[in-house]
């Protein structure tokens, strides 16, 4: 049987080189708009933007993130007055995580940067290539992901 991937570009593939070029590529569409976030930051506020007023673990459960990593990132978009933090009604001794009027004013915006991020990255694709791509990737992380728990 003929090898599809050598270790040299399966490595690559693997390793995140296309998530990294699509995170530059962000970023700079970012700054060419004048919007001061990180990948991660928009991540939190996409979530946000869903389900405002979640808690800390849900935004570490969505966004695959663990829990010292979402602190300092709620951290910072607290100092950039985009989230705010308040004690849960039911549980005071959780926090539920809220957007400021700030943080829902660039929704609109980053949304639209994001989704024409998106657009470049698959222009010429067929969308059928896309499906095999994503359920190879969802193949991927299913096979890896019970090795981590």
């Amino acid at each position: 049987m003929e090898t599809i991937f050598t270790p040299e570009n399966l490595y690559g593939i693997l390793s995140g080189r296309t998530h990294s070029a699509f995170n530059r590529a962000l970023l700079n569409n970012f700054r060419k708009n004048n919007i001061a976030l990180t990948k991660e930051q928009w991540t939190i506020l996409g979530v946000l933007w869903q389900d405002d007023g979640c808690s800390q673990q849900t935004l570490a459960d969505r966004t695959y993130k663990d829990k010292p990593g979402i602190t300092r990132l709620i951290d910072n978009l607290e100092k950039e007055s985009l989230v705010e933090r308040r004690p849960d009604t039911k549980d005071r001794r959780l926090n539920l995580i809220f957007l400021t009027s700030k943080g829902k004013a660039i929704e609109k915006e980053v949304i639209e940067i994001v989704n024409q991020t998106i657009n470049d990255a698959v222009k010429g694709i067929d969308p059928q290539n896309l499906k095999i791509v994503k359920d190879t990737f969802l193949q991927i992380y299913d096979n890896l992901d019970y090795k981590i728990k």
